[in-house]
């Protein structure tokens, strides 16, 4: 790939998800504001689960049927772009307003990112990366800047914000190269299949429970930093720190990989959750609160990881591209759906951090199906 062209994706990526940091850091903070309720927020981001599912699975097949990402890639943007200023510009409390807005805003995020995955690895998987590193970049500095616009002027100075980026992003869109999908469209008989596989249906059922305790980050740790005061500079700070701390994994990936075993980091990943979840509940200091996200460094990025490696094992690679847009679909998707409508009527009838403590304690149904998948493993091999 010629030098200026892998330098306008390092490009798209950082800007891509700087915009989408921007306005998906600041949702729950927003309504918030206006007033809704622990649980009628968790209905409105089970709603914006819903649409991400769906999205992912459409857009998934569109790119198969058509050979082009592109195209589709600069489609889920626009309504991106559509969702988001709809849901900032009417700031009036109306219910279903909100979980048409919020649903679209937030279920584009997730396919978007997707997208994103799918189009850098068809175009430079060399450098796919160093790529990860300029999104995770963008993540760290567009969360600080969309809580300082909010906090010292209004929703609408996001917004112009955002609109100035999505301007420079548009054009990165439409003069980047496209990339045609390997593999083809998911078909009746590979999602058979699929269920007819014990291993791989027991893979994403793991990854299914450790990405709902995942979700719960985004979530319930945000709704406890607004009740303990915490301002929107410091959630984004927060997600910053997130953004930020996934970058050096994803450099050294490679070097990781080659030194452990799937199996032993994703007992690891999920342990940490454990460790960090316990530690979300136990401080009520904003700023510790902060401090704990970053062992988001040993957590989502090994996860992530590992989940690409075990599934595209025991799938083959004849359905391999299938097999993970099913799994990312079910445990990315299903996490979304689930965890806010749990956690939300938790946290209003137990407390935000007796919620915690049970999503860190959560973690042993994993951890227990991982010990039963490497006892099946070993006696298939």
């Amino acid at each position: 790939m010629e030098k200026h062209m892998k330098w306008k994706l390092y490009a798209l990526n950082f800007f891509v998800f700087a915009a989408i940091s921007m306005v998906n850091t600041q949702m729950i903070p927003y309504l918030t504001k206006l007033g809704y309720s622990v649980v009628e927020r968790g209905w409105i981001l089970a709603g914006n689960a819903i649409v991400s599912i769906i999205g992912q699975f459409l857009f998934g097949y569109l790119c198969d049927r058509f050979q082009k990402i592109r195209r589709f890639f600069l489609l889920a943007y626009v309504i991106l772009i559509a969702a988001s200023f709809a849901m900032f510009l009417y700031q009036q409390r109306v219910f279903y307003y909100h979980i048409f807005t919020v649903s679209f805003m937030g279920g584009m995020v997730k396919v978007i990112m997707g997208l994103d995955e799918t189009w850098m690895l068809e175009l430079d998987s060399e450098h796919y990366g160093v790529l990860r590193c300029f999104g995770a970049l963008g993540l760290t500095i567009g969360s600080p800047i969309a809580g300082y616009l909010v906090s010292h002027f209004s929703y609408i100075s996001l917004l112009i914000s955002f609109s100035i980026i999505s301007i420079v992003l548009l054009y990165l869109i439409k003069t980047s190269s496209d990339a045609k999908k390997n593999g083809r469209a998911m078909r009746m008989e590979d999602i058979k299949g699929f269920f007819k596989n014990k291993r791989y249906l027991l893979l994403v059922c793991i990854y299914l429970f450790i990405y709902m305790i995942g979700t719960a980050d985004q979530y319930v740790v945000i709704d406890k930093m607004l009740d303990i005061h915490a301002n929107s500079t410091q959630i984004g700070i927060k997600w910053a720190l997130q953004s930020f701390m996934e970058a050096p994994l994803f450099l050294i990936s490679a070097k990781i990989l080659k030194r452990f075993k799937p199996f032993t980091l994703l007992w690891f990943g999920t342990v940490m959750y454990a460790v960090k979840f316990f530690l979300y509940g136990f401080f009520h200091s904003p700023w510790l609160i902060i401090g704990t996200a970053g062992l988001q460094i040993v957590t989502l990025p090994i996860i992530m990881l590992t989940s690409k490696l075990l599934i595209k094992e025991v799938s083959g690679e004849k359905v391999a591209s299938s097999a993970q847009m099913f799994a990312m679909a079910v445990f990315i998707g299903f996490s979304g759906l689930i965890t806010p409508l749990i956690t939300s009527f938790l946290a209003s009838s137990i407390g935000y951090d007796m919620t915690l403590y049970l999503v860190a304690i959560f973690s042993i149904v994993p951890l227990l199906l991982i010990f039963y998948y490497k006892k099946i493993d070993q006696k298939i091999s």
